[in-house]
This record gives C-alpha cells, structure tokens and sequence, in this order.
C-alpha cells in the first residue's frame, strides 16, 4: 500500500472537501470557525497537504451540511474509477 497524501485517492479527498465548502456558500476561515479549528487545517486539507481519518471527514461533511454517508459512497465510487 502506498502513501495517500499525494496520491490519485488523496487528490480526490481534497477537491471533495473544497466543493463541499464551496457548496455550503463557506470561506475556508468561516468553515474553520465552524470546526474550532484554524484556518490552515482547512487549507491544508483542501490542498492535500494533510490526510484527513474518518473521523474529520465526518466532521466536515456535517459543518458543510452534506450527509456523511452519502458523501462517502461517492468518494468510494471515485476511487473504484481511478
């Protein structure tokens, strides 16, 4: 298994979490506030620089008001196609 922070998959994730934000009508910071997080987590998410587990996509899918599994199903079907 290879590392995921630059790969195909990885690449997936980040522009999955920047359109879920840009759906949701959210700046990066405002998406952070929603987190308690800082700005540069949702930044570096967005542009692969940080994996994100299980637990955070969950997170943000719910700050974003999208439905966590649904949005993880289509993940899924992202990676069967690369």
């Amino acid at each position: 298994m290879k590392k995921t922070i630059h790969s195909p998959h990885g690449k997936v994730i980040s522009q999955m979490l920047a359109e879920l934000r840009k759906k949701a009508g959210m700046s990066q910071r405002e998406l952070a506030g929603k987190l308690g997080r800082e700005y540069s987590f949702v930044a570096h998410c967005e542009l692969g620089e940080r994996r994100v587990d299980l637990a955070e996509f969950y997170w943000i899918c719910k700050a974003c008001g999208a439905t966590p599994h649904r949005e993880a199903a289509e993940l899924m079907k992202a990676f069967d196609e690369i």
